[in-house]
Order: structure tokens, then C-alpha cells, then sequence
């Protein structure tokens, strides 16, 4: 939608998909766009198109993970110019309020000012807590395929948790967090490996042979077709390796 953005334009709705921007812009006329990668990733290259709104509404999605992106978008947009749409059944994303005969402009107009960082009411907690009680599953993280067990102990892998994994050397840390990570790498986490004991070529490979569940070295000749499955997962390394200097 960013060709038809005009210079003068100030009020935009931010949206994850292309067919949202669209229903909004046939029911209400507004200026909006869609996000290229979907309602969960806002590169930072796309920060200097932004800048010319001084009024930002984001309307992601209707579970929780768009509405957790929705918060930390405005956090990158400046939360003084944002508002958030909360997911719900009388706000659904905007294809679907268009389909069910929704006013997309009251919805619009109902949007939650981002307002300060550090200062919150209940009133502003209220229909978050609700939705925490509703969507128990969805809260409780992103669940382990193949660890059944794992998830009756931790949940699920939440936002801002910290989990830490210890024992002694060769008792299978590195095996175990590697699957542990791809587990979750395959069902769309982000994940970046800061490997300081272990290279990253030798990490790579102990993942790709978790992902490809067999011995590739035995048949070099999948290797290419593992290895182009494996390329498309969120996975990144960082490059440190070893002693580094703490700066």
C-alpha cells in the first residue's frame, strides 16, 4: 500500500496483511498500509516511511501474539502518536469486521492510546486481564513438540523468561538446548545463538542433523535439500567466539 501514500498524509493504520489494509481503506476511506512479513515483524528499515504520521493506529491481528507485537511496535513508533486496537469478538481483524458487517470506524475511533510507558490503570489492564483468562493456552507460551514432558513442567516458552540450563561437561547441554531451540525455531520463534564455547559451523551442523533426523554424512547427496528446508527457518549465530572482550 505504500505507493498510494500521500505526501500530506498524517493518520495511518498500520495492519499485518495486505487484505486488512485493504477491507480498511473500502469501509473507511483511511489511509493504511500492511506490514510485508506479517503482523509479527516491523524491520527497522521500514522506520523512515513512518515518520511523516503523527497519528499511528496499529491494527494487527485478533490472538494474542499480534497484540504483544502491536504494544512493542508502538514502543519503536513513539507511543506519544500510537493506538492499539485490542483483539476481541466485536474487533476482530478488519477483513474479518467487514465480512461480519462490523463499523470499522467505531472500532477505529474506540483505539487505545499507547499513552505513557510506566504508568497503567486498571481500566487500561482490565480487557488484557480478561483476555489472559481467556486464551489460558495461548499465555502459557509456544509449547515443545517434541518435549510432552517439558511442557507440563515450564508451559511453554513465554516472552521475557529466562530460563538457565546447567550440568557438567559432556552431560548433553548443547544436544538437548540445540533440539530445545529448534523445536521451537520450526513452529516460527526467532532465535539467535550466542555460541562462545562452540563454533558456529560445528553448532550448525549438530542442529541440522537434529532437523534432518538422520546421518547426512552417510548421504551427502540430501544434504543440498536438507540444507535449503533448514535455511528458511528464524535462525541466526552471533560471531563471537571464545574469550571477548566485555565492551
Amino acid at each position: 500500500g505504500l505507493p498510494l501514500i500521500g505526501r500530506r498524509d498524517a493518520e495511518l493504520v498500520l495492519t499485518g496483511w495486505e487484505l486488512d489494509a485493504l477491507a480498511l481503506h473500502q469501509a473507511t476511506g483511511v489511509t493504511s498500509l500492511a506490514l510485508p512479513r506479517g503482523s509479527t515483524c516491523l524491520p527497522p528499515a521500514l522506520l523512515p516511511y513512518l515518520e511523516q504520521f503523527k497519528r499511528i493506529t496499529l491494527w494487527l491481528g485478533e490472538d494474542l501474539r499480534s497484540w504483544e507485537a502491536a504494544k512493542l511496535f508502538a514502543r519503536k513508533l513513539s507511543l506519544k502518536r500510537c493506538s492499539l486496537v485490542r483483539p476481541g469478538n466485536l474487533q476482530p481483524r478488519p477483513l474479518e469486521a467487514l465480512n461480519q458487517g462490523l463499523n470499522l470506524t467505531k472500532i477505529l475511533r474506540a483505539a487505545l492510546p499507547a499513552s505513557h510507558k510506566s504508568i497503567v490503570s486498571f481500566r487500561q489492564l482490565r480487557e488484557e486481564v480478561f483476555g489472559e483468562l481467556v486464551n489460558t493456552e495461548q499465555v502459557a507460551g509456544v509449547k515443545w513438540a517434541r518435549f510432552p514432558e517439558l511442557n507440563k513442567l515450564l508451559k511453554g516458552h513465554r516472552r521475557g523468561e529466562l530460563t538457565v540450563f546447567t550440568g557438567p561437561t559432556g552431560s548433553g547441554k548443547t544436544t538437548f538446548i540445540s533440539e530445545y531451540a529448534l523445536d521451537l525455531c520450526m513452529q516460527g520463534v526467532c532465535t539467535l545463538w550466542g555460541s562462545f564455547e562452540i563454533n558456529n559451523v560445528r553448532l550448525a551442523k549438530i542442529m541440522l542433523t537434529q532437523f534432518a533426523a538422520q546421518r547426512l554424512e552417510d548421504q551427502l547427496e540430501l544434504y543440498d535439500e536438507w540444507a535449503d528446508r533448514f535455511e528458511d527457518l528464524p535462525l541466526y549465530f552471533m560471531t563471537f567466539h571464545g574469550q571477548q572482550n566485555i565492551k
